[in-house]
Parts: C-alpha cells; structure tokens; sequence
C-alpha cells in the first residue's frame, strides 16, 4: 500500500531544508522503492511512497552514500587532521553494514594521497579514476575538472569545504549521530515533522542554514551555539548530490565555469538583502515543482537544469528571470527560490535567500534581448569609472525588467542604455572599442510603454521622432543630435547639441529649435515657405499635451526618463495616431507659434512660417515681442490674434521654443483658440 507522507519540517526554505528533502526522496528512491514521489506543496515536501514510516526507514535502513574529500586539509587524510582521522576510523571499524560503502572508499583515498601528488587536480583526478562508483556523484558535485586548475561549484564551497569546516568531516560525525544510537528515530521524526527537537548536535552547519549557524552577534546574549538535527545535515549532503555537473552540462558552459545545475553568476540586484561589492560565490535557483515526480525525473530535471534565455544557458540572475518569463524552464516547475551564497560573517559564507520567483509567461519581457547585446560589452572591470557605474545602472535595470516587466520598469531599461551611450561617448576608451548601436524599432517598445498612458510619453516620443535635415545634407533624428552619434553610424566626439542629461531640458531642446532654424531643409517640402518651418517628420502630439509642457505643468523627471527611454529606439515610420480631444489651457504664444512652424497657407502659394531669429529671442526673454511678430504675420493669412500676455519671462520662452520642436496634432484648430479668422469679402 502507497502513503502519501505531508513532511512539514522540509520547506524550501532554508537551502538546509530545501537540500535535505531533496536528500530524503533520493535516498528513499534509490534505496528503498524506485517509484516514490515527491512535490513541494505549501505545507512542505510531500512524498507518495510504499515506505510505510519514512522517519523509522531512516534510522533503521538508510545506508549513506561514501562522502570523502581527500584533496582538503581537515578531511581526515591530512597529517595534522588529527580529530577527522579519528573519525574516519571510527566508521571503518564501526559494526553496522550500513557503512560498508564508506568503509570501502576509505582505503582507495587513502592510499592516493600517500602518493603525494603534486596539485590539487592530479590528486582529485586520480581519486576519481580509482574510487569506488558510489564516491562519483560527490566528486561531481564538489569539483569540476575543467581548464589548468579544477573548479569549485559554490553551492560546496570551495570543493566540498567552507573555510576550515570540511563538509566531508561533518557528515561522518552526523552520521556516528544517527546510525545505530538510541535517539536516531526520534531526531529523524523531529525533522521531517517539524518539531522543536530537544536532541540538536552541538556542530557547525556551514553556509545552508544562516540563522542557526550561531557566531558572533546571533545572540542577544552575544554568541549562539550552533545546533543541528544531525539527520537534517546528513540529508542536506544527500540532497546536494542531485546538483552534480554531468558530462553534457560541462559542454553548455565557457571553459572556467562551474556548471552546476540552476547556478548563476552572482549579482546583488533584484533582492534588498543585496550589496554591491559584497562578495559572493555565486546564486543557487532550486527549483520547485508541484505535481508529483519520481527520483528518475527529478534526476532528469537537474540534469537538463533547463533554465534558457536568448537560445543559450542562463549564467546570470537576469537571464534566469526572463527564463522564467519566457517559458525557458523545464515544464514541471512552478517557482524558484533564489539564494545567494554571500560572505556574511567574518570569512564564512551564507546561502541568504534572495527572491521567491514563481514561473509565469510575460511574452515583453522578450524586449530586453533586442539591447541588452550591446550593453553586455561594458560589463568588465576594462571599462571607465563612468562608463562601469552606467553599465552597472542597466545590469539593475535590466534585472528588474526581466523580473517585474511592465511599461516604467521597460521605460528605466532603456533610458539606462541612452545614459550608458552618452557615457561610452564621452570615453574615448570606450569609443574605441565598440561600435555604435543600432536602435531597434520603437513600434513593439511603444506597444508595452503605452500602458502607462502619459503626456510625458507622448511628448517623448513626439520629440525622440522628430528628424531634420543638416548644413551636410544628412537628415538626423533628434537622437544623432543629442547623443554624440552620427547618422553615418559612427560615433562623434561631441553632439551637434550639447548639454542633454547636464543641463535643463527645455534649454537643450530650445537649442535644437535654433539648430533647425538654421538649416532649413529644402528637400520633401510642399510648397515654398515664408520664413523657416519646424521639423517635417515625427509624430504628431495632441495640443494639450504640447500646451502643458510649454507651461511647466508636465513633470521634468518623468519626461526625462520617458525621452531618454525613447531615444533608445528607432521612430521611422512609427505612428500611434494619437488624437487631440482632450480639453486644454493654451499658451497664447505657442498656438501663434504652432501652424507657422507647420507652414500655415496665406492666400497665395506659399506659406507662413517662423522667422529664422524668433528662437533665440524666445530663449532670451522677448516673448512679447516674438508673439506680437507672429500676430503680424497671422495677418497676412487674415487671423487677428490676442495680445501677448503679460509678465512673460525667459523660463516662459524656453519652453515655449521647447515645445515647438514637436509636431502638433491639429496646429490649426489651436490657432482658433488665440486668434479670430477674418471672413473675405464677398
């Protein structure tokens, strides 16, 4: 008869427990019935098997697997382990034939290190190739034999070891514990059950379990003893075995990596337990899954470690966010608990959970692969101080995107790729050695950013499409003129415009406003102009929008992220349709102002539109003025508009110049808002 076992005392977290019912079910698969299952649940692990009393199998049947790092000091096979030795003879003499495979790897390791190899790796490759069968999945687990030198897999330490504490070591002492004592049952009933138990070892627990680790200031007393169930670090070891790096996952991984299944590289973003520069020795992602699987699919699941992002392995906690997002993770499970091995306390490490990621489909998250390419150059320690803060800025960004998604969380990604392309600009370091970006279509991007329906986005991409042409002929966008990039897609030393991201943005765009004023574009044109029109090409913005900005009712810094964001993309033929139905208070100035800068028909075949010098004198504080010019040159058209209004300042004409860089909606129907159409004589 099959039981179905609900074990509240194995959770996901800490990494102890999450290991240690990983430990149980294959221990119980392998040894006791092949077809037992396992699921996390809520509640804890829960296991469907033919074991009638799994906490009575333990402490009666379980035989350990051979545990043995004779390439650590302290393991037992060192001169001056004296207190491991005597452990370690112990287990060979000990009676119960559940020890038989430990015993019988002890003399292989023995005997290779009385050889007295000459580095670490010929030790451990040696050992490898003499060892019993039973002793691989540890070495797998422990060390990679990869390169000159073997590689460590964090969730072991440093292969098999943390500082002085040889997880070996311990696992013979938890075992003399276990095996065969009068308290065994009752601590493995404890364990699994969860109860508070009163028969804990005085032993250190190393990185799995931080808050029972003890150490200085874990106390309000001072410093707590550490205190384990000796079956929970006997299973943990168990469950630890299951990450072993296999042949066909070592091949997935740039010679020098661990290739642990579900381990990343360490980041301190997307978690508030994080620091930069804390030192770190990597993440661990155990996997969750809430159907019932069997010790040969479990087995599968890790061996596969199926956490993919832009058709390659996972290797940082950003890639294996979107791979949760973008269904690149094994069918089967339902989240991740994310765990950072971070140096806590003095020099030991500690598996801090980071993050509880629940798998889920967000097919934008997809969106961050068409630039995070070019970023990913910036991302060493070669780079500026300047440029390394920027890339860093959009390492985070990039995180909390493929994370969370959303349209302001995709907003600061790409307006961390503009900052960092303003910053590899300024670096002629950086120049150097990397190309100019290629913006991609903004038309996806837009879709996504809409969400958060805003003036600032408008008016962002309003501005972030405009194009017109230069004294060279070459029709740049408003990005080749803020940013130091050419339209010949070679960087500059410095923008046509400078002073984006330092100084006031209306007094940046107020001079691109001068800029095209003077250098009239004469190709495309409809008909000839009196005077020089604004920009041609670029989205049209509803006049409520535009209004607003000139009068200083938008926020600056949400524009700012906005343009940033949008200067990140590429507007050709991009066109939301937006529409002007929204009621507004004008700014007389601005809607005299608008349809000349669109060309504004005057009877004849020309057209009426701004003098060449009004936006200088705009920025210099002659509002008044230029919009009684403007009211003259509405006259030949026959409007009579209103005078200017009074105390006009400086700040008024920057961004009244500001917003006649962007195209309006229906520039007309805003003139019929501050101006009278005379009716012709008949």
């Amino acid at each position: 008869m099959r039981v179905q076992h609900l074990l509240p005392g194995l959770r996901p977290e800490p990494l102890a427990s999450y290991l240690a019912g990983l430990g149980l079910i294959r221990v119980a698969g392998e040894q006791a019935d092949p077809d037992a299952a396992a699921a996390w649940t809520p509640d804890g692990l829960v296991i469907t098997s033919s074991v009638q009393d799994l906490a009575a199998w333990l402490a009666e049947s379980y035989v350990p697997t051979p545990v043995l790092s004779p390439w650590n000091n302290g393991s037992g096979f060192g001169a001056k382990d004296k207190e491991p030795l005597r452990v370690l003879e112990t287990i060979r003499k000990h009676p119960s034939p559940r020890f038989a495979p430990l015993q019988a790897a002890i003399p292989v390791a023995q005997e290779i290190t009385g050889r007295g190899y000459p580095d670490k790796k010929s030790l451990v490759l040696a050992f490898r190739n003499r060892c019993p069968e039973a002793v691989l999945p540890w070495i797998d687990a422990a060390v990679v034999l990869t390169g000159q030198d073997p590689v460590f897999p964090p969730l072991l330490g440093t292969g098999g070891n943390d500082g002085r504490l040889d997880f070996s070591t311990n696992f013979h002492q938890r075992l003399l514990d276990v095996i065969g004592t009068p308290d065994s049952l009752a601590m493995a009933r404890d364990l699994l059950t969860g109860t508070e138990s009163q028969k804990l070892a005085n032993a250190a627990i190393g990185q799995f379990d931080p808050a029972s680790a003890g150490g200085p200031a874990s106390s309000k007393f001072g410093a707590a003893t550490s205190l384990v169930n000796p079956w929970e670090y006997v299973l943990f070891v168990e469950g630890a075995l299951l990450f072993a790096a296999s042949p066909v996952r070592r091949n997935q991984f740039a010679a020098g990596r661990a290739a642990m299944p579900f381990t990343v590289a360490a980041s301190p973003d997307g978690s508030t337990s994080g620091a930069a520069g804390e030192e770190s020795r990597g993440e661990v992602w155990a996997p969750l899954w809430p159907a019932e699987l069997t010790l040969s699919e479990i087995r599968q699941l890790f061996a596969e470690a199926r956490a993919s992002w832009q058709g390659r392995q996972a290797r940082r906690a950003t890639d294996f966010y979107a791979a949760t997002r973008t269904l690149g993770v094994a069918r089967g499970i339902s989240a991740f608990t994310r765990y950072g091995l971070q140096r806590r306390n003095g020099l030991a490490f500690a598996a801090v959970p980071l993050d509880r990621v629940d798998v889920r489909t967000d097919a934008d998250v997809a969106l961050a692969a068409d630039v995070a390419d070019w970023a990913g150059r910036f991302s060493g320690s070669d780079v500026s101080s300047a440029v390394g803060e920027a890339s860093r800025a959009f390492q985070r960004a990039e995180l909390e995107y493929a994370r969370d998604g959303g349209p302001v969380r995709l907003a600061r990604l790409l307006a961390a790729l503009t900052t960092l392309e303003m910053r590899v600009g300024r670096s002629g370091r950086a120049r150097d050695n990397a190309p100019v970006r290629f913006p991609p279509p903004a038309a996806k991007f837009l879709a996504v950013l809409i969400r958060e329906a805003s003036p600032e986005l408008r008016v962002a991409a309003g501005l972030a499409s405009i194009a017109g042409r230069g004294p060279d002929g070459a029709c740049r966008s408003l990005r080749q003129l803020l940013l130091p990039v050419d339209p010949n897609v070679r960087w500059r030393e410095s923008p046509v415009i400078a002073g984006f991201g330092v100084r006031p943005l209306p007094a940046v765009l107020a001079d691109v406003l001068i800029w095209r004023g003077r250098t009239r574009e004469d190709k495309d044109e409809t008909g000839p102009f009196r005077g020089v029109p604004g920009f041609r090409r670029g989205i049209r913005v509803p006049a409520a929008d535009l209004h607003d900005f000139a009068a200083g009712r938008l926020d600056g810094p949400v524009l700012d992220l906005y343009l940033r964001a949008c200067l990140a993309l590429n507007w050709r033929n991009v066109d939301p349709g937006w529409a002007d139905t929204q009621s507004y208070l004008p700014v007389p100035t601005l809607g005299l102002l608008q349809p000349l800068a669109e060309g504004l028909p005057a009877g004849d075949e020309s057209r009426l539109a701004l003098t060449p010098g009004w936006a200088a004198r705009l920025v210099a504080g002659q509002v008044a003025d230029v919009h009684r010019e403007a009211a003259l040159r509405l006259r030949q058209a026959g409007w009579i508009a209103v005078p200017p209004p009074p105390r006009l300042s400086a700040a008024d004409g920057v961004r009244i110049a500001a917003a006649l860089v962007v195209r309006c909606v229906k520039p007309s129907e805003v003139l019929s808002d501050v101006a009278v159409k005379l009716k012709e004589e008949s």
